[in-house]
């Protein structure tokens, strides 16, 4: 094959951010970035209680789509794989919204599902972090879901979908701003009521192995901003950013400080990007939870997830 090149696009239109990679693939196997994007445009506002896609919610995602394809077509890319998570899985016009990104783009986006999510997240994780000789527990935050990936040596135990979602839940119990111990609690019960609620993770729990050998990763926009205020970032380093780590009792410590501001002091903190200031609250309180219910005194953070997935699933069909 020589120095073949193929290059991809990977395209995740999450519930509250729309992220694009374009890589180029050598003959090993291996890629390079070539254009990597993310915008927060947040289409999943306002799903909780309408149940459909907002019109100015959909052309905001339509605009950065357009970008995206245009950069798509600027490197002459081989392939695109496009993915609709949680929002557009939920709504009502969610294969109407569908049609509308393949008409106005030309991207043919699949609504997958929780569980297809999960498993093309760990694909992406395990291409920045090597999960192949030990077990891990991999949590992925959305705006609408929450995915949680049992990994035995490199293999899927469990994946499991939930609708934790720093979106939904802080639309759903967050009133006050900065948020009243009341909200605070209300989303506390939230969170443990999905883990109670799921076998897998009560097996998970009693069977002894966590937190014992098992690694606690986090990956998404909620753990690498964590990261990125953890370490005082003005301008955020991936580099920096993966495989990092962060104690619980630093996780809890960020989650005391940033629900006692507003969200427009939250705006003035390095590593909190705009768009993100209201929703951290939310996401830093189900990454403490989901430790504190495990067990876990410690997570790696990883900076790659479900768009570094998607390139790798489409690497492996080329």
């Amino acid at each position: 094959m020589g120095d073949f090149r193929v290059k991809l696009a990977g395209i995740d239109i999450g519930t509250n951010t729309l992220r694009l990679l374009i890589a180029e693939y050598s003959a090993d196997g291996k890629y390079r970035t070539l254009e990597s994007g993310r915008r927060i445009v947040r289409l999943g506002e306002g799903m909780s209680s309408a149940g459909r896609l907002k019109d100015e919610a959909m052309d905001r995602v339509l605009r950065v789509l357009k970008e995206f394809a245009a950069k798509c077509s600027e490197n002459h890319v081989d392939g695109i794989y496009a993915v609709a998570t949680s929002a557009v899985r939920d709504a009502a016009n969610g294969h109407d919204f569908i049609s509308r990104v393949r008409n106005e783009t030309g991207i043919d986006v699949s609504i997958i599902s929780g569980e297809e999510e999960a498993r093309l997240t760990m694909l992406g994780v395990s291409s920045a972090l090597d999960i192949s000789g030990h077990d891990a527990l991999l949590m992925d935050i959305g705006g609408g879901s929450t995915e949680l990936i049992m990994v035995s040596n490199g293999d899927i135990e469990f994946r499991k979908s939930t609708d934790i979602g720093v979106v939904r839940f802080t639309e759903q119990y967050i009133e006050s701003d900065p948020p009243e111990a009341k909200d605070l609690e209300l989303l506390e019960k939230a969170i443990e009521d999905r883990l109670m609620g799921e076998e897998c993770f009560i097996n998970l729990r009693n069977s002894g192995r966590v937190p014992a050998g098992v690694e606690f990763i986090g990956t998404a926009g909620t753990v690498t901003t964590l990261a990125a205020i953890d370490q005082r970032m003005m301008v955020y380093d991936p580099e920096k950013v993966n495989g990092y780590r962060m104690s619980r009792d630093g996780v809890n410590n960020i989650l005391n400080m940033l629900s006692g501001m507003t969200n427009k002091e939250r705006m003035d903190l390095p590593g909190i990007e705009s768009g993100r200031e209201d929703l951290i609250v939310a996401g830093a309180l189900v990454t403490c939870k989901v430790m504190e219910w495990f067990g876990f005194g410690e997570m790696t953070v990883c900076d790659a997830g479900l768009r570094e997935g998607l390139v790798e699933e489409l690497y492996h069909l080329y």
